[in-house]
This record gives C-alpha cells, sequence and structure tokens, in this order.
C-alpha cells in the first residue's frame, strides 16, 4: 500500500488525518525568502551604480546605461530566489493527525519530520493581515533538530534551537485551533489561543493545560 500524500508511511490503526496543506507562496517568498528586502538591496545597487556612473562620467547616458546593467545582474538572483520559492511551495505538505505534526519537505530529495505530540513543548501562532501565518512549535530540550534540513520550515529559538515551523499556512488561525485541539486531546497540549493575534506581532505561546486556560504573550 503506497503512503498517503505528504506521509512517509499510511496511518496506523486509531490515527486520524486532521488537516493537510501547504504554504502559500507569495506570503512564503515574503516571510520566508525576504524577498523586500532582497528588492531593496538591489534597488539601492541599482541607484548607486547609475549615480557613480553619471557623476565619474558626467554623463545621463553613463548613468542610465550602469543603472540597466545593475538591473540585469540583479535580476538574476531575483528571479532563481523566486523560483526557489515556488518549488519549496509546491512540493511542501504540512500534515497534523490525531498523533504528531508532519513536514513533508524537499525537492530533489524528500523529507519528512514527524513530530509527535509527546515531543512538543508549544505552538503558536503568528497571523498575517491577508489571513496566512506562520505556526512555530517548540520541542521538547532532548529533541535535536537540525536548522540547515529544515530550513526554510523552522526558526531560531531560544539557545539556538531549531523550532520547526509551518510556514504560510492559509487560513491559519483555524489550522492552530486544530492542532491546538489535537494536543489537548492527546492530554500534552497547549490550549486553543483565546484572542486572535494582531497581524504581524509578536509569537504568543500556547500554554499547556492546566495553566488557566489562556494564552498569554512569550
Amino acid at each position: 500500500m503506497s503512503a498517503p500524500r505528504g506521509l512517509p508511511h499510511a496511518l496506523p490503526a486509531g490515527e486520524a488525518l486532521l488537516w493537510q496543506g501547504a504554504p502559500r507562496f507569495g506570503r512564503l517568498l515574503v516571510s520566508a525568502f525576504r524577498i523586500r528586502l532582497w528588492l531593496v538591496y538591489v534597488g539601492l545597487l541599482v541607484a548607486w551604480g547609475g549615480i557613480s556612473s553619471a557623476i565619474a562620467d558626467h554623463s545621463t547616458a553613463a548613468g542610465l546605461a550602469a543603472a540597466a546593467w545593475c538591473v540585469a545582474l540583479g535580476a538574476v538572483p531575483l528571479l532563481l530566489l523566486v523560483a526557489f520559492a515556488g518549488l519549496t511551495a509546491r512540493s511542501t505538505v504540512y500534515t497534523i493527525t490525531s498523533r504528531r505534526v508532519v513536514i513533508a519537505h524537499g525537492a530533489a530529495i524528500r523529507k519528512h519530520l514527524n513530530l509527535p505530540f509527546t515531543a512538543i513543548d508549544a505552538a503558536g501562532l503568528r497571523r498575517f493581515a491577508d489571513g496566512t501565518g506562520d505556526i512555530p512549535l517548540t520541542p521538547r530540550p532532548d529533541a535535536r533538530l537540525s536548522y540547515l534540513l529544515l530550513w526554510p520550515h523552522v526558526r531560531a529559538g531560544r539557545g539556538a534551537r531549531a523550532m520547526p515551523m509551518l510556514r504560510a499556512v492559509p487560513e491559519a488561525e483555524a489550522v492552530a485551533a486544530c492542532l491546538a485541539d489535537a494536543l489537548t486531546a492527546h492530554g500534552v497540549a497547549p490550549r486553543p489561543l483565546a484572542t486572535p493575534i494582531a497581524p504581524q506581532a509578536a509569537r504568543p505561546a500556547i500554554q499547556p493545560a492546566g495553566a488557566h486556560g489562556e494564552a498569554s504573550p512569550a
């Protein structure tokens, strides 16, 4: 029997698929690949090249030619970045079951991160204005995860610990609530978020069950 999409093998008896999705390309490009910073960087290079050439040669034409050359050079890495972000969005599958979170990623070499609920200390939500969001997962201290192997589905936590992250998730608030409910049902879970999170606000931690049932800022 072939493995379901996004999973390394078929689900065992008693384990249910709760949600499955993929990053939204546009948001992934902005939040994970920092396309805006690259655009600013290329823009500064174009301005510097054009202005410096115009001053050195005392010619507007020379400045425009240098600026055009910088645009051509800058477009190459930008196009590669966009292509890589698109490939990442298409090849990534996030899965939440009744027992674990699975991150399937990698186009050339397929990799699966299986993170059982018993290995999760906390989860959070950073919601963006378009309804997408990032859902970081704090693993238990004994978990040994590689930042490089997980990138871009990861963020740096305290003490340089790698924290797996579901990035650019559509309808992120509903997905975070689904995960919180599943964790709570499993007995190790954070509680569901009590209030909406402001767009691009700092991630609040979801507190373990029994901690007064409210989410508090990290």
